[in-house]
């Protein structure tokens, strides 16, 4: 859905987790002479995030987001572009101090099935340009605008351990320092064999199940097998959980949550950046962003 904002007025209204409506309005189209309306479509924030999310990023710069059709030509486009109709962002996603290349997030992006996808977006290596166009297919490259590329994979030359991590069911690219804790923490505290190579792979996933398992029928009498599987019983005995919980709940909560690529504090207190990063999460994975971590949440965490 395409919304409008007016410009200075709602410049500091977050969209997301991480982006504010004003950074979709860049210096680098307008100078200064910025435009009183702007338009931007709600599907592009839940995807930044969807990235931002799944790179462990700690910072993306948008280059430009809504263009007027008078911007769009003085930019070289053709004046009725994406980017005119406010479904288009060219950004480039931040790791630490070091840019994430455009043709691995390229990569993620078809996976995740955007359908208007520009890699090396202005002729460079690290800024990708996306659209959430509906009614058909663009697969670039910005470095000569040639289109008909059905597989970034293939055209170039990118790894699925490059996109996912060193294991391919990885849902994560992360330095595995926080999910190596977790796994270390997984043994110990349910006295499991999981092996710490610092990779959210399978079997981490069922281990943290297995922790959520313990956990529900430890304080809620839940009676489930504890077979590492989120089924239906597991489902129903997610009782919601929100800010001010401490426990072991909590922690298997911050446990999901850093293989997931979150920062959050793993100490068994909810407390205000593990709300935040629930938040994030379900903003990345379109559920109703309330910071609370209930069944639909859980679920979606142990996918």
């Amino acid at each position: 859905m395409i919304k409008t904002y007016s410009y200075p007025r709602d410049k500091n209204i977050q969209l997301s987790s991480h982006f504010a409506m004003g950074e979709f309005v860049t210096a680098s189209d307008y100078g200064g002479n910025y435009p009183s309306t702007v338009y931007i479509d709600d599907g592009l924030p839940v995807t930044l995030e969807k990235v931002f999310a799944h790179f462990g990023c700690n910072r993306a710069e948008i280059s430009s987001g809504y263009r007027t059709s008078a911007c769009d030509r003085s930019v070289g486009g053709s004046g009725s572009g994406p980017h005119t109709q406010g479904i288009a962002v060219d950004v480039c996603f931040y790791r630490g101090n070091q840019p994430i290349p455009s043709r691995i997030i390229a990569c993620y992006l078809q996976d995740i099935g955007v359908k208007g996808i520009g890699v090396y977006c202005g002729g460079t290596q690290n800024w990708t340009h996306f659209d959430m166009r509906v009614n058909s297919v663009w697969y670039g490259d910005e470095r000569d605008y040639s289109a008909g590329h059905n597989n970034f994979y293939s055209y170039t030359g990118t790894s699925k351990s490059e996109v996912y991590g060193s294991n391919p069911t990885s849902t994560v690219m992360t330095t595995g320092v926080t999910i190596r804790t977790v796994q270390q923490w997984l043994n110990k505290t349910y006295n499991l064999s999981l092996a710490t190579d610092g990779i959210y792979g399978d079997q981490t996933r069922r281990a943290l199940i297995k922790g959520l398992q313990h956990v529900l029928n430890a304080k809620f009498g839940a009676k489930l097998t504890v077979d590492g599987v989120f089924g239906a019983k597991t489902k129903a005995a997610i009782r919601p959980l929100k800010k001010g919980a401490r426990g072991g709940y909590p922690s298997i909560l911050q446990a999901f949550l850093i293989c997931r690529g979150y920062e959050v504090s793993f100490d068994g207190d909810f407390g205000g950046n593990t709300e935040a990063a629930v938040t994030a999460f379900q903003i990345a994975n379109y559920l109703t962003p309330d910071g609370i971590a209930g069944k639909d949440t859980f679920t979606k965490l142990a996918e």
